[in-house]
């Protein structure tokens, strides 16, 4: 399938010893360093202090650079990714789902890869790819396929787009795929389902947690199907939901995954954080999802900027803005009651992995977890290299993709000094074209260029 791309898994597990950066751990226990060292060997992290031997490592200079956890989102359509250009709003968005009738197994992997090395590219190490415009197994194993070739660590939500002779995910899916995912999947990626139907809900709930699969991902009439709702369950979007489903959902553990950039775009309202925590949702249980890229693109930094005013603008609560400026500081709480770039960070990156089950392995750095690591130039005209500023200040206001210097994913470079490794790119981008031309013309649709 396309094996004239480059595979990432040709890439070395090696012995890495990243010094001298400033290292945000996300981890409580370690805490941040001003100026330390991460040894990684073999794909996992072996010691973090603020100096290290080098022995038999590669040294890899980080002056200059924050290091932290890579990014984990946990709900993104990465098949259509491939329809840039042909729509701007939510009605524009849903009418092209008739596209997915048109796709064949080669455009499912062309759509994946192209996706994931966007997501790589832009410090994202992790994705949830929800999959569900599935007709077979052939369509499923060519995106399990690209989803190994890339490197990247992802959920595989398997689903079906709803139709009138849609069926249900069965054993006769899972089984297979979980043995392919066993045997190819590079202990990078597992199996989750997502509902878009109600018809098969029951079905599909059972067959997930027969298997014991770590997520179930509806987009579907929940009102029906309370009863089946536990921490397995990962609910997205949110704006315009009723406080007593709200509630609900922190009784039941279920998972949250806020959509900042598809939610403020097609004008549903901006990501509800602070409705959730007032309903009983654990902070740690929210994480952030790209969602769509065929209106928008892979902006972890961006995410976290508009969650962030989203929550503030709640908090204020109306209040004019000659009231907020004039507001003096509260000695007593500097955040002055305020969503704060902390808190996001943890938001993009572990409570992602908690909200995906995969807060063991990802989402902090500490040693034993896996080497999914990003270095973020401070370098670049947008940041400023002063060694005193506050790093998550830095990144969370100021950062974007650009800024991106290194990507490691299981111990393996996948961008390196700003350039992708074991990645062609230009393949990449050219096999997502022809598949975006191709599937066009098979469903016969055009785009209107005079909006």
């Amino acid at each position: 399938m396309n094996n004239d791309q480059a595979v990432a898994t040709d890439l070395p597990r090696g012995a890495y010893l990243i010094r001298g950066a400033r290292i945000l751990t996300m981890d409580p226990a370690i805490g941040d360093l001003a100026r330390g060292d991460v040894l990684v060997r073999g794909g996992a992290i072996v010691a973090v202090a603020e100096e290290l031997p080098a022995d038999d490592a590669e040294v890899i200079d980080a002056a200059g650079m924050i290091l932290m956890p890579g990014f984990i989102e946990t709900h993104w359509h990465m098949w259509n990714s491939i329809w840039r250009g042909l729509s701007h709003d939510a009605p524009g968005y849903f009418a092209l789902h008739r596209l997915a009738g048109s796709y064949t197994a080669e455009d499912h992997y062309a759509a994946i890869r192209y996706a994931a090395t966007e997501a790589i590219n832009a410090g994202v190490t992790t994705c949830h790819n929800w999959s569900n415009a599935l007709r077979n197994t052939e369509d499923a194993l060519a995106q399990a396929q690209a989803l190994a070739d890339s490197g990247i660590r992802a959920r595989f939500g398997y689903g079906h787009l709803p139709h009138p002779g849609s069926t249900a995910v069965d054993d006769g899916e899972i089984v297979p795929m979980l043995e392919w995912l066993g045997q190819h999947g590079d202990e990078r990626i597992d199996l989750g389902v997502v509902i878009h139907t109600t018809q098969h809900f029951v079905t599909e709930v059972e067959a997930a947690r027969r298997h014991g699969l770590k997520s179930i991902a509806p987009h579907a009439d929940l009102s029906q199907v309370l009863h089946l709702l536990g921490p397995e369950f990962i609910f997205t979007h949110g704006p315009g939901t009723p406080d007593q489903l709200l509630q609900l959902l922190a009784a039941r553990g279920v998972k949250i995954s806020l959509c900042p950039s598809t939610d403020t775009i097609i004008g549903a309202g901006l990501p509800p954080l602070i409705r959730f925590l007032e309903n009983g949702v654990p902070f740690h249980d929210i994480g952030f999802s790209v969602d769509v890229t065929a209106q928008t693109c892979v902006d972890p930094f961006a995410a976290m900027r508009t969650i962030m005013a989203s929550a503030r603008i709640a908090q204020q609560r109306g209040a004019s803005f000659t009231e907020i400026i004039m507001r003096p500081g509260n000695p007593a709480d500097p955040t002055n009651g305020l969503t704060m770039p902390r808190q996001m960070l943890q938001l993009a990156t572990l409570n992602g992995a908690r909200v995906l089950g995969l807060e063991d392995t990802t989402g902090s750095i500490a040693p034993g977890k896996r080497a999914d690591l990003i270095l973020v130039r401070t370098s670049d005209l947008n940041m400023i290299a002063v060694d005193d500023s506050n790093a998550t200040f830095q990144l969370v206001q100021h950062g974007q993709p650009a800024n991106v210097d290194t990507v490691m994913v299981d111990g393996r470079f996948l961008k390196r000094a700003g350039q992708l490794l074991g990645i062609d790119v230009a393949a990449v981008g050219k096999a997502a074209a022809r598949s975006h031309d191709a599937i066009r013309r098979r469903a016969q649709v055009g785009c209107d260029a005079t909006l």
